[in-house]
């Protein structure tokens, strides 16, 4: 069996079960947000129908997950090409399967697109062009953020290295920095339907560069963490987390306009304390059923659109007292399809490509370190230095 270098590098720092589970909760929410037409039918509290306008901002807390959870996972290990490569083919192999089968059940859906446009949501590089707006939502809606996510994983290599040498009272000012720009710049508002493109920073700026500062926070927590760690680790005191769960509850569900961006102190608060675990919400979140529907996260959050529409023309051709169970059934439909899909699809052709990689590697190596591979080019650098 062929095991990465990229596998083998990250084995010995421990999981953190409370972030994977808390990962549904996001990905439900941003699937509840998106289900506003339906649930609009009913008469529900004001405060309940902000909470729930106010789905989208889970994005900004997936951004600052994946800057945790990489930095956690790859700090002091990703420096030099040959790291970052086996980081970028894992990061690849992570998301592309879920996003290409994304792409193909959104097809039938989105049938008149240009083929430039098909190239860039295929290429995720459909949010990096601020002078073509129309590409962010294309073919799939939620794969917007994928685009963003993959210029992160582009610029991580080069970023943790840098802020791992940085002392803590650095790291300190540059989390400081980053919430300030995160709030006054409201940030997490800024996506697919909240987009400014009137503005100077909507016209010149990719929704990468404006999203990045989220995703770098989630970088200097992770340090953070990892140093906290690395002195023996805090005293567990679990109280702090349900604060910062209630912090992030009312920021959600108050008419805050814009400065619902506050959101992000709780996020980054509620991240480190349930990383730090000791809690009874980090073990409810790290049970085996919520790591479960952790994993699945990235699917139910992906495949919403192909799920919803595929449900909404099945349930169109039911009798007129069916059909109307179409649109609630619809989540449940989205989480158990999505388990299937994490089991049967994104998990097996993760490690198939990881595998393939490793296999890449090894047969390059094989060949460089073979004899008549190295007579050939002895042979052939003693005809290079001939005058």
């Amino acid at each position: 069996m062929l095991v990465s270098k990229a596998n083998i590098l990250t084995r010995h720092r421990q999981a953190l079960p409370a972030l994977t589970g808390i990962r549904f909760l996001a990905a439900f929410y941003v699937v509840l947000v998106h289900g506003l037409p339906w649930l609009q039918r009913y008469q529900i509290p004001k405060a309940l129908q902000i909470f729930l306008g106010n789905g989208y901002l889970a994005v900004a807390l997936f951004f600052l997950l994946s800057g945790f959870i990489l930095s956690y996972t790859y700090e002091g290990q990703i420096e030099g090409a040959s790291n970052r490569f086996h980081f970028w083919e894992a990061r690849f192999a992570r998301i592309y399967p879920v996003y290409f089968l994304s792409l193909v059940l959104s097809y039938w859906f989105e049938k008149g697109l240009p083929l430039g446009t098909r190239f860039a949501v295929l290429g995720m590089v459909q949010a990096w062009n601020p002078r073509a707006p129309q590409l962010v939502g294309a073919w799939n809606y939620p794969a917007w953020t994928l685009s963003v996510e993959a210029f992160f994983y582009l610029c991580f290599p080069f970023v943790v290295p840098w802020m791992s040498r940085r002392n803590n009272r650095a790291l300190s000012w540059m989390s400081a920095f980053l919430i300030a720009v995160c709030i006054l710049g409201h940030t997490p508002v800024k996506g697919l339907g909240n987009w400014d493109h009137s503005s100077f920073s909507g016209r010149f700026l990719p929704l990468p560069i404006l999203r990045i500062p989220e995703f770098l926070l989630g970088i200097v927590i992770g340090l953070r963490f990892l140093r906290n760690e690395a002195k023996g680790g805090e005293v567990n005191r679990p109280l702090r987390v349900y604060p910062a769960a209630l912090g992030t509850l009312a920021a959600l569900s108050l008419p805050l306009g814009d400065w619902v961006s506050l959101v992000i102190l709780p996020f980054g608060v509620l991240v480190y304390e349930l990383a730090l675990g000791g809690s009874w919400l980090a073990r409810v979140l790290s049970t085996r059923t919520m790591i479960l529907l952790g994993g699945a996260s990235y699917a139910i959050y992906l495949l919403q659109y192909p799920v919803r529409s595929c449900t909404r023309v099945f349930f169109s051709y039911m009798p007129q007292g069916l059909a109307q169970f179409g649109a609630p059934f619809t989540p449940l439909i989205l989480v158990v399809f999505s388990i299937f899909v994490f089991r049967c699809w994104e998990e097996p052709f993760r490690k198939a490509l990881r595998g393939w990689f490793a296999k890449g590697k090894l047969r390059m190596t094989g060949v460089l370190s073979c004899p008549s591979a190295n007579k050939i080019n002895n042979r052939g650098s003693r005809r290079r230095s001939r005058p």
